[in-house]
This record gives structure tokens, C-alpha cells and sequence, in this order.
């Protein structure tokens, strides 16, 4: 099974400790988005994976590209053009003290300005089963958006599993309006398989009205029929602890998983691992049950490790999801 994902590089810098960024003088540097984050956990699952983007023709793309090749993922696709690449400082929380997040200009990114006619997009669908694209796209610019809509398109037209992410971001959008956003979602929705995103999404992107999300996701695949999985997960706090659960709809009928407690060390990331798990679960085709329980505790399990990138087994997946893991594995 190959999967091929298109979307956004970024360069992650976070200080060492939970420290703040004005208390150190050292940062970690790592390379992440969404299509590298969800192939990340596919590749450590055994999938073949592929990802499709632009990077910077310099000395920060080609450590970007070797970071996504140590992940397990084939860089053969990847474009290296211009000289900037996004980045965002994360500053992780501690205690009552959250995590924070603070990007530099993205749109300027090699990624950002790239254009459909750097993407060979005609010799890439038959060679893959799934595609993955990244909601952000839509927001990067003209040339980002339009390779996404046209890949949708191809990979639908030639009977490919096509997975889509919401991930709308206001801040990308400053200069268009919630109705402008709407419609460059509704271009692609017709053409996508399995959709990630949350009741917010459908009904702020959407314009739904506020229901029940069995009755939102109802209305959502009644209009976009080719759509065959919606899924997200959620988090809620009681008595100042932290759960995740997450749902999957699909057949008409609303799945959810069981609420687990999380333990929080680094949370950037985990819904892609979320997403990975839901793909391995149609790519495996478990049971609702099994694909929605995994996916979740796939998402619990990346909240304990460093990073965006998932970087857990299968075999631990599982174990934790069936009550089986032993505090140390020998």
C-alpha cells in the first residue's frame, strides 16, 4: 500500500526544559507539518510512503529533507526551489502554564509560492493508492491551493482513496473572508474519501447550523456523497484532568471511542497521529470499533513522546488500546 501526501514543511524550534524562548540560549530543530506528521506514523506502521512539497534550494532544505527520509519517508518527490522555508516556535507548557505557538511568515515559503507547474502531478496518481492532502494548502497561496484541488481531482477521477484535513488557520486567512474560505473547501470536498476535522469546522466552513454531530456529519456526507469516513477527536477536562476521545462516522452511523486520560508532554501533533491510525485501520479494514480505538490510542500515545512526527509501534498501539502494555518491555 502506498500513500502519498502533499502539503507544508516546517521548521520547528523549541526551547530546551519548558523553558520560555526569552530564558534559553539554545533551541531543538526539527521539520514537521501535517502530511510529514501523518506519513511519519504510516511509515512506522510499514507503509510505503512518499511526501510531495517544495523545499528551499539550500543548506535548510536539504537538512529538512534528510530529517523526512530518517522518518522513513521517500523524499524522491520533494521540489527544492527558493530560499525561505516556514517556521514556529513552540514554547511548551508546564503545569497550569499551556503551550504557545509563534509563527514566522509562512506565505513566503518555498512551499507557499510554489505554482501546479512545479508538481509532475500526472506521473504521481497511478503510482499510489492513497493520497493525503493538507488543508493549509488552501490557505498558502494560489499556487498551493490549486495543486491540491487539481490532485483531489485526478486521484478521484482514477478511483484513489483521497484524505483531506480541515486545518483552517485564521491567521493565514487575515485577507479573505469566512464565505471566500467556504467556497475553496467546497472545490475540493467533492473529490475527498475520508475527512479529518470537528463540529467547528462544519459548522463555521460549512455554514451549518448548530445541531448534534451525528446530525452535522449526516447533513456533511448527505451533500459531499463520495465521502465515506469523517473523523476527529476531542478533548475535555474534568476536575483539571485532561481525556481524548475521538469519533468516526461512517455508513450513516456515529462511532465513538472510549475517553482515556492523558498524560501531556507534547501535544503538537497528536491529531495526525490520530489521522494515521484511522488510515491504518481502513488500509487494515478492521472493524469500526477496532479503527476508531486505535486511531485514539494512537493519539493518547503521541502526547507522551517529543515532537510532532509519531514515532510509536503498532505492536504498542495495540497493546495500550487492549489494556496489555507492561510498564517496562524487555
Amino acid at each position: 500500500m502506498k500513500i502519498l501526501a502533499f502539503g507544508e514543511v516546517m521548521m520547528r524550534l523549541t526551547p530546551p526544559d519548558y523553558k520560555q524562548i526569552e530564558q534559553t540560549n539554545t533551541l531543538d530543530m526539527s521539520f514537521n507539518g501535517t502530511g510529514v506528521n501523518i506519513l511519519s506514523g504510516l511509515s512506522r506502521f510499514g507503509y510505503d510512503t512518499t511526501l510531495l512539497t517544495t523545499l528551499p534550494d539550500n543548506h535548510v532544505g536539504k537538512a529538512a529533507a534528510g530529517f523526512i527520509r530518517r522518518l522513513g519517508i521517500d523524499d524522491s518527490k520533494i521540489n527544492f526551489s527558493g530560499q525561505h522555508i516556514g517556521i514556529y516556535f513552540l514554547e511548551l507548557g508546564y503545569g497550569n502554564r499551556p503551550s504557545q505557538v509563534t509563527y514566522l511568515e509562512r506565505l513566503k515559503s518555498s512551499f507557499g509560492i510554489s505554482s501546479l507547474q512545479d508538481y509532475n502531478i500526472n506521473s504521481l496518481i497511478d503510482d499510489v493508492d492513497i493520497i493525503h492532502i493538507c488543508g493549509i494548502s488552501l490557505s498558502l497561496g494560489e499556487g498551493p491551493r490549486e495543486t491540491a484541488i487539481q490532485i483531489a481531482k485526478m486521484a478521484y477521477e482514477n478511483g484513489k482513496i483521497v484524505c483531506f484535513d480541515f486545518n483552517f488557520r485564521p491567521s493565514l486567512n487575515e485577507d479573505h473572508s469566512y464565505e471566500w474560505m467556504r467556497t475553496q473547501y467546497e472545490r475540493i470536498l467533492p473529490y475527498c474519501t475520508v475527512v479529518f476535522g470537528g463540529k467547528r469546522d462544519l459548522i463555521g466552513l460549512l455554514d451549518a447550523q448548530e445541531k448534534t454531530l451525528e446530525q452535522l456529519s449526516q447533513e456533511f456526507t448527505n451533500k459531499y456523497q463520495h465521502i465515506k469516513y469523517f473523523a476527529g477527536s476531542n478533548r475535555t477536562t474534568k476536575e483539571d484532568k485532561e481525556y481524548l476521545s475521538g469519533f468516526l462516522y461512517t455508513n450513516k452511523t456515529l462511532y465513538k471511542s472510549p475517553e482515556y486520560l492523558l498524560t501531556l508532554y507534547d501535544r503538537i501533533g497528536t491529531g495526525d497521529a490520530f489521522a494515521a491510525g484511522i488510515i491504518t485501520g481502513i488500509i487494515e479494514k478492521w472493524s469500526v470499533d477496532k479503527i476508531i480505538k486505535f486511531a485514539t490510542s494512537n493519539s493518547v500515545l503521541a502526547h507522551t513522546t517529543f515532537g510532532d512526527s509519531p514515532v510509536v509501534d503498532k505492536e504498542i498501539v495495540e497493546q495500550f488500546m487492549n489494556n496489555e502494555l507492561d510498564n517496562v518491555i524487555r
